[in-house]
């Protein structure tokens, strides 16, 4: 009886987050976070153009000199885009992420209170707590890319030999690596909710954050993990540049690059969504 309950409750949370789609203002900070995506994608695929050229030049100097090389010449520019795009866009993600999250976090609360959303106040109250909404979420980003940047030189380091010749094992510890994001990012999964909702006091608010979820692990996991099923598949085969480029058409790492950008902006919009409105509920239930 309580799975089916935990299910009801689950799949309602999808109805109600489904339900604001409707609503254009709610879709704008996700929609100014993929089109931020986007411009540095395309900065990295226009690599001559005489206005972004130069920036992305010293960027890819900055971030590798020892790849920058091969970055300058077909086709490895494209073998080494999503490389040096996964850097660009996780700067891009400390410092405007939470911000955005947070605007639509408290766009999602005032249409779940049945106010009228308004992205003038949204936006005012975010700034207002830019500061510690970004320096908690930065933590959570990075801790996130350490873990799927040096998984597997753990791994090998450990075993003492290279999982690419292990092709079997090498699969079986990237299910391993995709389940750990899974459970790193759960419990993360209602800060931004609880600063922006609840208490100013980042201790307190990032306490209550983990003691909701922590209470409700079912819903809190399935709530991150079918986003992440959703939007694996093309992050995955972008990051496969090397194997696209020598077996199909090295522009497809790009197109794939774009495609991935597209879903994550209703991928975020469901998951902010739907945290927002599970947090809110607990919340009122205390």
């Amino acid at each position: 009886m309580a799975e089916r309950i935990r299910w009801s409750e689950f799949w309602f949370l999808y109805t109600r987050t489904i339900k604001q789609m409707r609503y254009a203002v709610v879709w704008a900070p996700f929609v100014i976070q993929g089109l931020i995506a986007f411009l540095l994608a395309a900065a990295h695929y226009y690599l001559f153009s005489p206005i972004t050229g130069p920036l992305v030049s010293g960027w890819v100097r900055l971030v590798s000199p020892e790849y920058a090389a091969g970055f300058f010449h077909y086709p490895g520019h494209f073998v080494l885009l999503p490389y040096f795009f996964g850097y660009a866009r996780l700067v891009a993600a400390l410092l405007t992420e939470a911000l955005l999250f947070a605007v639509a976090i408290d766009l999602f609360a005032a249409l779940y209170r049945g106010e009228p959303p308004i992205w003038a106040t949204s936006f005012k109250k975010a700034v207002a707590r830019y500061l510690r909404l970004t320096l908690v979420w930065a933590v959570v980003l990075i801790v996130l890319y350490l873990l799927n940047r040096y998984f597997f030189d753990f791994l090998q380091d450990v075993l003492g030999y290279s999982l690419e010749s292990a092709p079997r094992r090498q699969m079986a510890m990237t299910a391993v690596l995709h389940g750990l994001t899974v459970l790193i990012y759960a419990p993360c999964l209602y800060f931004l909710p609880s600063l922006m909702l609840g208490s100013d006091r980042p201790r307190a608010a990032i306490s209550r954050a983990l003691r909701v979820a922590l209470r409700h692990p079912f819903v809190t996991v399935g709530l991150v993990l079918l986003p992440y099923l959703i939007s694996l598949p093309l992050s995955w085969a972008a990051s496969e540049s090397l194997k696209i480029v020598t077996s199909f058409s090295p522009e497809l790492v790009y197109l794939l690059v774009v495609l991935s950008l597209i879903v994550d902006i209703p991928v975020n919009f469901i998951l902010v969504g739907t945290s927002t409105k599970f947090f809110l509920d607990v919340a009122k239930s205390e």
